[in-house]
């Protein structure tokens, strides 16, 4: 389940050739796309938060008014799992953009995240000192490390770094571009997402073009959907 980064760039286009804005070229568009990718899906996590915020004041519904549900499919998309080998404790997390939870023993142990300051006092007590059964760990950049060392292995569960998308394309008979599948990337996101990203899109687009009419309007459209999305 995607968004077709073909079908995207027409839209894109269509608009922008509506109003004679400018043309914006297969690898400007890939660009931008990957940004308003990332833009979107840090987007989903604080209107997830709000969302969470508002049921439990009682001001969500179910079924198709289950607001939290919708936005947790947009995250959905980039849900991933990864074991991880640890030598001495210490392994290569994969490319993540939030980490969800990580455990040990077939997922049977859960493994608490704490502050790599805060070890040396964890560790200077019998009592709050790390074991098998309640093992910990800490992350610097790609590095995890888990403590007790003794620990091999450990499963993570993870959002990825959504993969940037890419338009591709081949020269026909009269020398022409044409889109063509192999090389191209799809658009990780939600098919729901689909507007938003167009519209996300298009502001980047206006600042290529140095058309400041094409953010204005862009913003505007976006506004008017986020003021709809919480009346």
């Amino acid at each position: 389940m995607a968004i077709s980064v073909d079908r995207v760039y027409r839209k894109v286009l269509a608009i922008l050739n509506k109003e004679s804005r400018g043309f914006l070229t297969p690898d400007e568009f890939s660009k931008i796309s990957s940004q308003a990718q990332l833009d979107l899906l840090d987007k989903a996590f604080h209107d997830y938060n709000r969302a969470i915020s508002r049921e439990s004041t009682g001001r969500t519904g179910v079924g198709y008014a289950d607001i939290p549900k919708k936005i947790q499919d947009r995250i959905d998309p980039f849900y991933a799992t990864s074991s991880v080998t640890l030598t001495s404790g210490v392994g290569t997390l994969p490319t993540f953009y939030n980490i969800i939870s990580i455990s040990a023993d077939s997922r049977l142990t859960n493994i608490e995240r704490v502050k790599k300051s805060k070890l040396s006092f964890l560790l200077s007590s019998p009592l709050t000192a790390p074991s098998t059964t309640f093992p910990i760990y800490y992350v610097t950049g790609s590095t995890i490390t888990v403590n007790p060392s003794s620990l091999t292995s450990i499963d993570v569960d993870y959002i990825s770094v959504p993969t940037d998308p890419v338009w591709n394309s081949e020269a026909d008979s009269n020398g022409a571009l044409t889109y063509t599948n192999d090389g191209s990337i799809d658009f990780t996101l939600h098919p729901s997402s689909e507007v938003d990203l167009v519209l996300e899109i298009l502001r980047y687009t206006g600042v290529v073009l140095k058309d400041p009419s094409i953010i204005q309007s862009a913003t505007a459209e976006t506004t008017q959907k986020v003021q709809l999305e919480n009346s």
